[in-house]
């Protein structure tokens, strides 16, 4: 919907909604009764979504010419786009409060939903040698050497340059952006697109404390600029991750790509504002997206938008998605691993089949892991394995049938639902306002 005010369709859609709403969130609560005594209430007034200013990163980005912008995005993928994204915050507190850590998706009304590697790949169109060649966390790295070689500046001089904030250490972008802006103004513009890409890569892919461009993003960076490594799991890692740790504690930071989530969020729940980037790929459809105009503003009309949804309306799949291979398995399993520059984590295809216009099934929940965070580890069994499983990885060819579901997953979803209806909360309709129970 590009236009100021709702279409009768829609404002229908909320009202009944806002009459019903609390009859739907059972749906949202299938999780066991001890697993969801242990989580605390959700309080979107207590989720920060900070997000860093990208004026500098932008005005670098305007002054390249237009043959280098070309080269950039061959060699770096559609990541500049990223900064033309005005992200609606509201959107994604909305999404928050449904989602089920148990599972690892997006969980309301009968539909399970979870942002996928191949969405977040055809939008970002970032290109890999190898598919399995993923980012590796490994520790003792001397990070400042790598940053050194990149910036062709003395290693002292980057060590010393090096800061720390908690647990956090890298290097303040406004130190990064004097040699951007040197580059510029020599015109040396290799060297400015490995500039901007790394600011890419630190403050919009992986942002760590505001205004700070981590060794994690340098890490991630230096793998991608060397090795042509995939970066897309580690990026949707940290989305899964930041997602389960505020549901968990009830509260925090979003500290994921919130540009890249929002994306994904409305390609699915703005099926009329989305509708023309199906038909026509004149342009990329990231590109196409920065210009869309998506008139819902606060919590409550995105919860609203969120709720009018049922399996049988709701956008599965978008045709501008890409048409290679979907990967459903690594090491054999159900659950793909995914491996992030904070923690390490998974999610399970099966579970979202329709977005690639095949069967949703029942998924072996021991499979999945809903996380760990790496300074939280005793032993790195865990990691050790996400790793190794990514020597066998299991493809599968896009199903020309179109979405839908198996009669297990149908009697499993219900019997979920079913099972804890009793959770449901009586009398009040959510609000962003108040606390949320559930998932």
């Amino acid at each position: 919907m590009a236009s100021s005010s709702q279409s009768a369709e829609e404002a229908q859609h909320a009202k009944l909604w806002s009459k019903s709403a609390h009859r739907s969130i059972p749906s949202q609560n299938d999780v066991s009764e001890a697993h969801a005594s242990s989580i605390p209430s959700l309080d979107l007034d207590k989720i920060e979504v900070r997000m860093n200013n990208l004026e500098g990163l932008s005005n670098g980005w305007r002054s390249l010419p237009d043959q280098v912008k070309v080269r950039f995005e061959e060699k770096y993928g559609r990541i500049a786009t990223l900064m033309q994204v005005k992200v609606q915050i509201p959107a994604l507190k909305a999404m928050l409060s449904v989602w089920n850590s148990k599972y690892g998706v997006f969980s309301f009304n009968d539909i399970d939903t979870v942002p996928t590697m191949e969405e977040y790949q055809t939008l970002l169109g970032i290109p890999y040698s190898l598919q399995n060649r993923i980012y590796l966390h490994l520790e003792h790295r001397q990070t400042w050497k790598r940053l050194a070689h990149m910036l062709g500046t003395p290693p002292e001089e980057v060590k010393s340059k090096e800061t720390a904030k908690g647990n956090t250490h890298g290097w303040y972008w406004t130190y990064l952006q004097k040699w951007l802006d040197q580059c510029l103004r020599e015109k040396q513009w290799d060297q400015a697109s490995v500039a901007l890409a790394l600011g890419i890569y630190g403050l919009i892919l992986f942002p760590g404390p505001l205004g700070i461009i981590t060794c994690n993003a340098v890490e991630v960076f230096w793998t991608v600029e060397r090795q042509q490594i995939n970066p897309i799991p580690a990026i949707l890692a940290e989305t899964l991750l930041t997602l389960t740790y505020c549901r968990q504690q009830g509260k925090g930071s979003l500290k994921c790509c919130s540009q890249l989530l929002y994306l994904w969020i409305i390609s699915h729940m703005c099926p009329v504002e989305t509708k023309g980037l199906t038909w026509y790929l004149d342009q990329p459809p990231i590109k196409r997206m920065t210009r869309l105009v998506i008139s819902l503003k606060n919590e409550q009309q995105w919860w609203e938008r969120i709720l009018s949804f049922n399996s049988h309306d709701y956008c599965w799949r978008k045709l501008w998605t890409s048409g290679q291979p979907v990967l459903i398995s690594t090491g054999g399993n159900q659950s793909v691993s995914l491996i992030g520059v904070t923690g390490y984590t998974s999610y399970t295809p099966a579970l979202v089949m329709r977005q690639f216009g095949s069967t949703q099934s029942v998924i072996n929940i021991k499979e999945y892991h809903q996380g760990r965070f790496y300074h939280e580890l005793k032993e790195e069994e865990g990691l050790k394995m996400a790793r190794k499983s990514w020597e066998n990885i299991t493809l599968m060819e896009k199903s020309p049938k179109g979405p839908s579901a198996s009669g297990d997953y149908l009697k499993w979803r219900t019997d979920r639902d079913r099972e804890h209806s009793h959770q449901r909360i009586q009398g009040q309709q959510p609000s962003p306002k108040r606390p949320i129970r559930g998932s």
